[in-house]
This record gives C-alpha cells, sequence and structure tokens, in this order.
C-alpha cells in the first residue's frame, strides 16, 4: 500500500516561516530586532500560564485543544497579512473585516482545508466567537507586545509618539486584570521575572556559529517544532491529548536553555560525558531559577515536558514511565489507564525537521555555510525515508531538499 504524504505541506510550512522575516516595531528605534515569529511564541508561552492560574486560582475550565487552535488561527492570518501595521489592521478589522477574512481563508484554503478547521477558522476571525481561550489569547498578545515595547521605550523615551504608544499598550493590559495570571505578572516579581525569562529566548540565536537567513531564535524555533508536531499528528493515530501534550512539549522543550545557551551537538558530542553533565546542570538551573516561582502543578508539567523531553513516556497514577518501546510498538502499548502520553521520537523527528528547514531555507536564500550545507544534507539523509503508521514524514525531507 502506497504511503500516505503528510498534511503538513511544503507551501505551509514556508508560510509559517514568514513570520522569522517579519520584523516588529520597525518604525522605531529598537534597540534589538524583534520578530513575529518570536512574538508569537512568547505570546503562546504566556497564554499557558494564564489558562493554568485560571484553572488554580479562579476553578475555570480550559479546553487546550480550542485554545491551540485559536492561535493557530491568529498566528496564520498573521502571516498572511504581513505588510498591515497593526494600527492600521485594527482600524480595518472595524470596517472591512470579513473581507480581510474572506481573503485570509482563501490564501490558506490550499494548505489548511485537509486539516478540516478552514470554516471554524473563518467564523473565529470573523468575530463570531466568544469564550475565555480567546479572552486568555488577547490578555497573552497585549502582554508580549507590552513587554517589547517595554524596551523599547526605556531605550528612549522621548521619540515621537512613544508615550501614547506605552499609554495604550497599558491601558489593553488592564483591560484583563480580572485575569488571575495577569493579576500575578502585574503584582509579583517571581511570575514577571519567569515571563522575562521566556522572553530571553528570543535573544538567543540558533546555528550561532554561522550566518543564516532568517536568523531564527530559540524561543521561535521552540513554535516551530509545537506547530509541526500539532500539524503532523491530525494524519497520525495520536488522541487529541496527545496531540495538546505535543503542542506544549515541543513549545517548552528548550526551556533549559535559557540557562546553557544554545550548545551545538557537535560540541556536546564530542566530548565524553559532556552531554550528560549539561543536563544535570540544566534541570538543577531550571528547578532553582523557574520550578521555584511556580505553583506546583505547572512546575510538574514543566519537568514532564522538558525532562527526557525526546523519550517515549507516558504516567500512571502520578508516576512518570520511560518507554523501551519505540515506533509504532509505542503506540500500540498505550490504553485508557496511560495518562498524558508523549510520543519523544517523533518531538526529537519535529525537531529535527525544524533545523532542516532552518538551514535549507538560508540556503535557498543564498545564505549557506559548509555547516549549513552538511547539516541538512545529514539531516535530510536521517530521515527521507521515515514512515511511521502509514504516513510519508520522510517526503517533507526530500520535498525541501530537492
Amino acid at each position: 500500500m502506497e504511503e500516505k504524504k503528510p498534511s503538513l505541506s511544503f507551501e505551509l510550512l514556508r508560510k509559517i516561516f514568514i513570520a522569522a522575516h517579519m520584523r516588529r516595531w520597525n518604525d522605531q528605534a529598537t534597540p534589538i530586532e524583534l520578530l513575529e515569529l518570536d512574538k508569537q511564541a512568547h505570546k503562546m508561552v504566556i497564554a499557558y500560564l494564564l489558562a493554568h492560574f485560571e484553572i488554580l486560582e479562579n476553578q475555570r475550565t480550559i479546553d487546550f485543544e480550542t485554545l491551540i487552535l485559536q492561535f493557530c488561527y491568529e498566528f496564520l492570518e498573521r502571516v498572511i497579512l504581513t505588510d498591515i501595521k497593526p494600527p492600521v489592521f485594527h482600524k480595518l478589522t472595524k470596517t472591512h473585516n470579513k473581507a480581510l477574512v474572506d481573503f485570509v481563508c482563501q490564501r490558506l484554503k490550499p494548505d489548511i482545508e485537509c486539516f478540516g478547521f478552514l470554516e471554524s477558522m473563518h467564523e473565529y476571525l470573523c468575530d463570531k466567537t466568544t469564550n475565555l481561550e480567546k479572552e486568555i489569547l488577547k490578555a497573552a498578545h497585549y502582554y508580549a507586545s507590552k513587554w517589547e515595547f517595554d524596551i523599547i521605550y526605556h531605550f528612549n523615551p522621548h521619540l515621537y509618539d512613544v508615550q501614547n504608544i506605552k499609554n495604550i499598550i497599558d491601558a489593553q493590559v488592564q483591560e484583563y486584570y480580572h485575569l488571575a495570571g495577569i493579576k500575578k505578572i502585574i503584582l509579583y516579581k517571581e511570575t514577571r521575572e519567569l515571563v522575562n525569562m521566556f522572553g530571553q529566548l528570543r535573544f538567543q540565536k540558533r546555528w550561532s556559529q554561522t550566518p543564516r537567513v532568517p536568523c531564527t531564535s530559540v524561543l521561535g524555533h521552540t513554535l516551530i517544532v509545537a506547530l509541526c508536531a500539532y500539524l503532523l499528528g491530525y494524519d497520525l493515530p495520536f488522541s487529541k491529548s496527545m496531540q495538546i501534550q505535543h503542542f506544549f512539549c515541543g513549545l517548552f522543550h528548550d526551556l533549559p536553555e535559557i540557562l546553557t545557551r544554545d550548545i551545538i551537538a557537535p560540541v556536546k558530542k564530542s566530548i565524553q560525558g559532556l552531554d550528560e553533565l549539561l543536563k544535570q546542570i540544566e534541570e538543577e538551573a531550571v528547578r532553582d531559577k523557574i520550578l521555584n516561582n511556580v505553583p506546583k502543578s505547572i512546575a510538574q508539567e514543566i519537568i514532564y515536558y522538558t525532562q527526557n523531553e525526546f523519550s517515549n513516556r507516558y504516567k500512571k497514577n502520578g508516576i512518570t514511565y520511560l518507554c523501551k518501546e519505540s515506533g509504532e510498538e509505542f503506540l500500540n502499548i498505550l490504553d485508557s489507564s496511560t495518562e498524558i502520553p508523549i510520543f519523544g521520537e517523533f518531538l526529537k523527528y519535529c525537531d529535527h525537521l525544524s533545523a532542516f528547514l532552518e538551514a535549507k531555507l538560508s540556503i535557498m536564500h543564498g545564505i549557506k555555510s559548509p555547516e549549513l550545507i552538511e547539516g541538512a544534507e545529514n539531516l535530510k539523509n536521517s530521515y527521507k525515508d521515515k514512515i511511521l503508521c502509514g504516513v510519508d514524514l520522510g517526503y517533507i525531507f526530500r520535498a525541501f531538499g530537492e
């Protein structure tokens, strides 16, 4: 039987990577380059925290599948409407929102209709949806923008209109003070520092030893991994719960690199025992700097996402089990008694897919080096024939590798 091509296409991946080219606040004097992909990743991390604080503090129920999907709708709309500045975009939505949404959905239809959420996306972007998840995303969006603009403001508060912009953004955040997480961020230094730590991953560049275009950050990379894992899950026999866990595990898997930087694989592998020592240092640093500053339930999830991130695992009665089974054999052992299953081996594929795309897209833009060429070729050779549950996962590597 012929293997099925994944629904996640070459063209959709290229559209997603457009966000890594999109400069934010490019009409302002910015001390650093702020990119849309990084902002979107930071927004989703903040949304995750806000969602959990609503559960803990206000005893509200969060549909995490809805949260992820609505984030995807907003992200994809932003990618298509790349040339419209936010203030202009917000004015246009008041008078021409349906026309804009029709345009966005028409442009994306060939790439996303196979996932089955095009109609839902159209309805959501037409502002016909009201739910807690949307409120959380709005609050996260405004706070991520505030986090960026505070950097610009402190760099030069006296430039034209800077104070006015700051006042508007601060007022937008204040509209969401009723959310427990926003209160925590504003009132408590420890929670605010946690958001800052995630934001610092925007400054750590991937492949830092070689020039590259687009020059993606560690945080931007984690969002690409999360999106690949989630969207590829539509073709694979994953439960909705597993798809959700894969998204958040992809989003958080590089969290320890806030504290150790992005140490490249050749260095880790060439010195005996270094990789194990780094893991130990990372775990200690994450515990001291991050886990001690969040509620226990959030800390436990972050530990589960970041430790043994590429191992196949599940929980039973709160105990984590690392599995020796791999591939489809791992999927076959899962049953109703297994909790929070994560196919770490699949996430490693998504991590390497993101790395491959980062190298290959730079080469396609004419910015290449021996490291990029060799890295892309090695990854292509490793995965070009990969098949999982009848899905030809190697197809994406071959399509980009031509």
